[in-house]
């Protein structure tokens, strides 16, 4: 029995799916907030050093960086399926730094499978930001129909 548990637990270490989060607006403590799936790539010195360590702290930065106020305008703005001019981008940008949203990070995953030996874990990764919009899904719409 105990030879069965080894390759076991080594099958479900290399065999594990990555299934990736969408960024959509949901309810959390009778407010709604928007759910920011970003994704990012560690850095290429941590990908020639080996350190899955390494791997992982410069992934979760790097999406630390791309969760700020122009890609947290397109990510809103991808989910409500709008298109606007690059002007009113940039306007609605200024809005939304105007409310001075500080995205705050709730979870982090590996885009790869398995963790055995040479594995590519956290040479990609996606994190999970949460952003409490003032006034919701609906003051987002406003907002964008004020730079309309």
């Amino acid at each position: 029995m105990r030879y069965l548990t080894i390759p076991l637990l080594v099958f479900l270490f290399t065999c594990q799916t990555y299934t990736p989060w969408k960024s959509e607006w949901k309810q959390k403590d009778g407010s709604e907030v928007f759910y920011a799936a970003v994704s990012a790539k560690a850095s290429v010195q941590a990908i020639e050093s080996g350190s899955l360590a390494m791997r992982r702290t410069t992934c979760v930065n790097a999406t630390n960086l791309l969760s700020t106020s122009p890609k947290l305008t397109s990510i809103l703005l991808e989910n409500e399926s709008l298109e606007l001019t690059e002007t009113e981008i940039k306007d609605l940008g200024r809005l939304i730094s105007a409310h001075k949203i500080k995205p705050k990070q709730d979870s982090c995953q590996s885009e790869e499978g398995g963790f055995f030996l040479a594995s590519p874990a956290w040479e990609n990764c996606q994190c999970l930001y949460i952003i409490e919009y003032p006034g919701g899904r609906s003051q987002f719409r406003q907002d964008i129909t004020q730079v309309k």
